[in-house]
């Protein structure tokens, strides 16, 4: 497992609050072993967007302006 930095970390709970409606389409109960091809690529997908846009989001409030 990687460690994950600070900023990173501080972006997880928007990848999760991201994943949480798409979760609830799929529905909780189902296994990973379950879900369609579909469904994963849109899990990726949604992980994926979400993490860039927060850690620009983070980058953003942490940069020095001049």
């Amino acid at each position: 497992m990687v460690d994950f930095t600070e900023e990173e970390t501080q972006a997880l709970p928007a990848v999760m609050r991201a994943l949480g409606p798409e979760m609830e389409r799929i529905g909780w109960d189902r296994s990973l072993g379950q879900l369609t091809q579909n469904d994963m690529h849109r899990l990726i997908v949604i992980t994926v967007e979400a993490f860039r846009a927060e850690m620009a989001e983070v980058a953003a409030q942490s940069e020095i302006p001049f």
